[in-house]
């Protein structure tokens, strides 16, 4: 493990017996952070990365190169981080890195790929609605403190990005890059490789290719309300919801809030996993 001069973090992994590399970038900020006139900004951020860069400018250009290397990649946005990764063969890892890096350099957000990729974010909408998961994920939401970004709609649509925005002359594009200026922030990401190259080589790569990402020193998104703002309100911590699914599924769900009570509480969690414990507890079909 190691810490950019940039501040960014890096952990790496050599392995010669493996047939594929991989890395993976996480940023530590997500929809949680999405302004209040653009619900799924932060999702939207995530698309656009993958639409072109200075170095790189034709869109699709990592996913084009890892196809022709046996690779593929992916990237997902949660509440208060945004992963982005990609698989590849060995003797590939270097270029695909190089490209990979350049995400976080020079995005280029043209206005033609902006609104082609409404498009593709209105399409994922349409399908998660045709999804119970995705539906009874929102009706959480609903019960959730209106004051707490877990309250936010994370996925957006043409309409929370661009119909409802111009309404109140505000434009996707021009916010897109106050967003990705204000939190892709060097000390804000950590990065992790994996490949059959040695410590030495990787480190030097990686180096090489990720100092370039800017360092803002943005403090985490969280201090707005970790802490401060209750994510749901009193009176829903003991309600019952009945729900007439789509599909054909018969299912009960029960939840615990368990809000972290402190940065050291946060750590502890994430280290120990308490949560999990007690899952495998309740789901263990063993005697009692």
């Amino acid at each position: 493990a190691l810490t950019l001069a940039n501040g960014l973090r890096v952990l790496l992994a050599s392995d010669p017996r493996l047939d594929q590399a991989a890395a993976a970038l996480d940023v530590h900020v997500g929809h949680f952070s999405d302004p209040a006139n653009f619900p799924g900004l932060a999702h939207f951020c995530e698309h656009m990365l993958f639409l072109g860069n200075k170095k790189y400018p034709n869109e699709g250009d990592l996913d084009a190169f890892l196809g022709q290397h046996g690779g593929s990649s992916n990237a997902y946005t949660a509440g208060e981080d945004t992963c982005y990764y990609f698989n590849v063969n060995q003797d590939a890892l270097k270029p695909a890195l190089e490209r990979f890096s350049q995400f976080f350099v020079s995005p280029l957000f043209t206005a033609t790929a902006t609104d082609r990729e409404l498009n593709a974010i209105e399409a994922e909408n349409s399908k998660n609605l045709q999804q119970d998961s995705w539906r009874l994920d929102q009706l959480a939401k609903e019960q959730g403190n209106p004051m707490h970004p877990y309250s936010k709609f994370g996925t957006g649509n043409r309409n929370t990005l661009k119909d409802a925005p111009k309404l109140k002359g505000l434009e996707v594009g021009a916010e897109l890059l106050r967003y990705y200026n204000r939190y892709y922030s060097a000390n804000l990401m950590t990065l992790a490789v994996v490949g059959k190259d040695n410590l030495d080589s990787l480190e030097l790569w990686v180096k090489d290719m990720f100092e370039a990402v800017p360092n803002h020193d943005v403090p985490p998104p969280e201090i707005d309300w970790a802490g401060k703002i209750a994510p749901f309100k009193k009176d829903s911590s003991s309600s019952i919801v009945s729900v007439v699914p789509i599909e054909d599924d018969r299912s009960m769900e029960l939840k615990w809030v368990l809000p972290f009570t402190s940065a050291k509480d946060k750590q502890n969690r994430m280290e120990t996993k308490p949560d999990f414990l007690v899952a495998a507890l309740l789901g263990h079909e063993g005697k009692g």
